[in-house]
């Protein structure tokens, strides 16, 4: 069961955060219920101990709710816009008070430590991630933005907006947040035919979007993802935006083309990424047996280093070894390593002398140490991190059930767009071992079983010269995996892992051609066959 929590949704208020959560329930495959946050007590929590609980707004939640659910529960957060302020927005507070500490007191603590202990928090925008972590550096969060149903994004599609009028759409929220006045006297200013629109119903307010030309809106202090605004963008109006509009910037949001793709898939990257965290997956092996082997090579990743060490630290499953393996970086990455590791036996630290890339880093691990046949071998980059803190439970599920190799579903930070490329090798590629001719699918996040490893010749993981391939490495390594394991390999459709696309140093950035082109030769070496 899952539990979503609210201080109101739609029955009661069609507001953007209500819209979203009700895109999001909606979209929901597994038997649900709504409760208001005002209704719930520390008995009700207790009575549903062992279902997942999904809280949106909880400004009604009282503290012995929050200290009950970040010390018992199962559950992810989203936030709308700044609940550790008793404003929920700093701007708002320092208007009407002169300043701000709302982060310092009690509730502002405890509201971040709700946070920090849920299995995934959500932002609205990176802009909103960035600023909280100003204040709480510790809280680690993906940006989901607003989501649409898929329903209401057809209805978009379907209205007419080929018949603008000269109407400049104003929202007259009466929310001082929402800078209606500020938008009005723009509006005067520049000689602009403007309408003050508010209390209509959702499909009325598309409607009247449909046939303007432009909205004008610009809030108070930060607003974190305004639907409004999205909606507009969708429906070709123009827009007179500031700064406070937090989502204005990202990439997705550029045109209305960009931001259609994306919301389409808004409810997959959400339920994908908390598939792994719900506990109803049957249980065929002790999984505190299962050993799992980290190989994370790195270079120049300082900046990114403590959240992917973070989230193999945070997983649920314990039984796991990690080596980090330092590729000359030249920056402060040792010391980030160091410092985040040297009191944890299961983290192996290791520095080159000379520069191997990450096929040859992993290879030299895998060859090296002592490592038993039925161990889990986990591919990550050292700029990359998991999704979230049950990735090693999902793979106990997979890997119980007899399988060899598994692949992943991710997500690219700092957007949070789910990744094209996964997705399941059709039964006729399988049956007649057609996997080099078959497009490439087997992206993030990649797990084998060591035993498969050993039987991969050396040879067919270096190029013509005699070199480990500097590039292209995940393909080199899981074709051969594949083709051996064949029916025995596991796609698993959840969101597990994050790609970095923000890092300077990202191959797909800088060695896009060098890829392309290797990739083809590592095609053409010779198939393996299956083993029982």
């Amino acid at each position: 069961m899952i539990i979503f929590v609210a201080d109101a949704f739609v029955e009661q208020y069609n507001g953007g955060a209500e819209l979203t959560t009700e895109a999001i329930i909606s979209s929901c495959l597994l038997p649900n219920v709504k409760v208001l946050s005002q209704q719930v007590t520390v008995d009700i929590l207790k009575k549903n101990k062992n279902n997942f609980f999904v809280f949106g707004n909880f400004q009604n939640l009282s503290s012995d709710c929050i200290l009950y659910t970040l010390k018992n529960l199962n559950y992810s957060v989203l936030e709308y816009d700044y609940k550790y302020c008793k404003y929920r927005s700093a701007g708002k507070h320092i208007e009407a008070e002169g300043s701000c500490d709302c982060h310092t007191t009690r509730r502002g603590k405890l509201v971040s430590l709700f946070y920090n202990y849920a299995n995934k928090m959500w932002w609205m925008s990176h802009n909103q991630g960035e600023k909280y972590k100003t204040m709480f550096s510790f809280l680690e969060g993906e940006v989901l933005s607003s989501v649409f149903s898929n329903k209401t994004l057809d209805y978009i599609e379907s209205l007419n907006t080929s018949n603008k009028n000269k109407k400049w759409i104003i929202s007259n929220s009466p929310s001082w947040i929402k800078g209606a006045e500020d938008a009005v006297e723009y509006a005067k200013e520049n000689n602009l035919d403007y309408e003050l629109v508010w209390g209509l119903s959702h499909k009325e307010m598309l409607q009247k979007l449909a046939s303007s030309v432009g909205m004008i809106f610009l809030p108070k202090a930060g607003d974190t993802c305004p639907r409004m605004v999205i909606e507009a963008k969708l429906l070709g109006c123009d827009l007179i935006l500031n700064d406070n509009v937090q989502h204005r910037d990202e990439p997705w949001f550029e045109t209305k083309e960009a931001c259609m793709e994306y919301l389409r898939g808004r409810t997959d990257v959400f339920w994908g990424a908390l598939e792994t965290e719900f506990d109803y997956l049957p249980k065929r092996f002790s999984e505190s047996d299962q050993r799992y082997i980290f190989v994370v090579p790195f270079y120049n990743a300082e900046a990114f280093l403590p959240q992917c060490i973070s989230s193999i630290k945070r997983q649920k499953h314990e039984n796991f070894k990690c080596f980090l393996i330092d590729d000359m970086s030249t920056d402060n990455s040792a010391e980030v390593v160091r410092n985040l590791t040297s009191n944890d036996s299961r983290f192996v630290f290791k520095q080159n002398k000379e520069k191997c890339y990450a096929l040859k880093n992993i290879y030299n691990v895998l060859e090296s140490d002592n490592f038993n046949d039925e161990d889990v071998v986990i591919l990550l980059d050292g700029d990359d991190w998991l999704s979230s803190s049950k990735i090693l439970n999902a793979l106990n599920h997979a890997y119980s059930q007899d399988y060899m190799v598994t692949y992943g579903s991710y997500v690219m930070h700092p957007h949070g767009v789910k990744g094209p490329e996964p997705s399941q090798y059709p039964a006729d590629v399988i049956e007649n071992n057609l996997y080099r001719q078959d497009k490439w699918r087997a992206s993030h996040l990649r797990t084998f079983k060591h035993h498969l490893w050993k039987k991969i010749n050396v040879e067919d993981l270096k190029n013509d010269e005699g070199d480990f391939y500097s590039v292209s490495y995940d393909q080199a390594i899981m074709l051969p995996l594949i083709e051996m394991a064949s029916e025995r390999v596991k796609y698993i459709d959840a969101v597990m892992h994050v790609y970095n696309k923000q890092n300077p140093l990202n191959v797909d950035k800088i060695k896009a051609q060098l890829q392309y082109e290797t990739a083809q030769k590592i095609r053409q070496k010779t198939k393996y066959q299956r083993v029982d």
